[in-house]
């Protein structure tokens, strides 16, 4: 994930989590993942316990973030992106649908997916706004690369 303030931005991955993808030959026809909040980690280590605390994510009251697909369907779309994936994103006790481009294609026995989405914070209760003077964006850039074999 890449989190921004008017100041700076700052790289966030989340190193446990766990997904399953449901394959009907080499095409995704379901996607499941689970993130672990409290494995999120920033560039910056105090950064790191700012986003786990209360005011951005509060990984003690909502210890996991959640995607389900509900369609994966082929739709050509921009920087070879080749599907579209819809489902319902579980985050800080907000369920919301989303739907956005991905890169998914068969790779050897199994699938690769990657995409780049944005989402709004604030959408999910995030709605801690910074300082005055360095004010935090709305927008949350998700990156995502996954493989699945069978």
């Amino acid at each position: 994930a890449l989190g921004a303030k008017v100041t700076a931005s700052h790289d966030i991955v989340f190193d446990r989590w766990e997904g399953v993808m449901e394959l009907d030959g080499e095409e995704l026809t379901g996607l499941e993942i689970t993130v672990q909040m409290d494995s999120l980690r920033a560039n910056v280590e105090k950064l790191t316990g700012h986003l786990k605390s209360a005011d951005f994510f509060d990984v003690a009251t909502w210890p996991t973030a959640r995607f389900v697909s509900s369609q994966i369907t082929p739709e050509p779309g921009p920087e070879g992106t080749t599907h579209r994936v819809s489902g319902t994103l579980s985050m800080h006790g907000v369920d919301k649908a989303i739907s956005f481009p991905a890169r998914i294609t068969g790779a050897d026995g199994g699938v690769e997916a990657s995409t780049e989405f944005v989402i709004d914070r604030k959408d999910f209760g995030i709605v801690y706004p910074g300082m005055p003077d360095d004010l935090i964006r709305d927008e949350v850039v998700l990156t995502v690369e996954l493989y699945g074999a069978r």
